[in-house]
């Protein structure tokens, strides 16, 4: 089953495990013990001791005493120091972020974000996500309608900020973005196929383009178990001096 490479046999094995369970297992599923493991490649129980602890370094699964060893939610690195959109990001990571339905609606009526976006009228881009086939975020982005005529018809790329840029020249330069935790609503819950009240990050983002015009303004909503976010700090002093 494994080559005579000079390949070590538990990196062999640990790289095919690795594919057995994103391919078989969701996070939560238990994995075969070590007895069925070393049965079934037909190596010794050491190699088997050695390719788990290789994927437990790496946070794909975690023994847990006296039940077996399960499969870890894997949580998504969110670099928050630079203008991108979540697609674009996770992209760069080797994860497939990928819409599981999209819906449209124009608000014309009062709306917080027309003072923002300063607009009369708005173009609501309301999508559920899915990383890797397992439900990850709702996304609404508001856009101004004037600004992207047609783009309902037109929109058919999983980066909407790369889209915006090569279909309406539209690009973001800067923006502001806040970040806060939130219970999971019945229809978050539902969509997101977790418990009602469970834990969500909640990320509010209003961009600018070059001429720090206010372009684009999101909400977004993504499992906490998920995700992660980074900052990088810098000591003020330093940087004014």
């Amino acid at each position: 089953m494994f080559s005579r490479n000079g390949i070590p046999l538990y990196i062999q094995l640990k790289e095919k495990l690795l594919k057995d369970i994103k391919k078989n297992y969701k996070p939560g599923d238990i994995i075969p013990t070590e007895a069925k493991l070393e049965k079934e490649y037909e190596v010794s129980r050491i190699t088997v001791r050695k390719a788990i602890e290789q994927l437990e370094n790496d946070n794909i699964i975690e023994k847990k005493q006296g039940k077996g060893t399960f499969v870890k939610e894997q949580k998504i690195l969110y670099d928050a120091n630079s203008i991108g959109s979540l697609t674009q990001r996770l992209s760069k990571q080797n994860h497939q972020l990928t819409t599981k339905s999209i819906e449209y609606e124009i608000i014309e009526g009062e709306h917080y974000v027309k003072d923002l976006l300063k607009c009369d009228t708005l173009l609501c881009i309301k999508r559920f996500r899915v990383l890797n086939d397992v439900p990850f975020a709702l996304m609404l982005n508001y856009l101004d309608i004037q600004k992207v005529p047609n783009l309902e018809k037109n929109f058919n790329n999983e980066s909407l900020y790369s889209f915006l840029k090569n279909e309406y020249e539209i690009e973001f330069y800067n923006a502001e973005e806040t970040v806060e935790a939130k219970d999971a609503s019945r229809e978050e819950s539902l969509k997101l196929g977790i418990k009602e009240e469970s834990s969500l990050l909640s990320l509010h983002r209003l961009s600018f383009d070059k001429d720090n015009n206010p372009v684009e303004y999101s909400d977004i909503v993504i499992k906490a178990n998920m995700y992660k976010h980074k900052i990088i700090l810098s000591n003020d002093k330093m940087s004014n001096m």
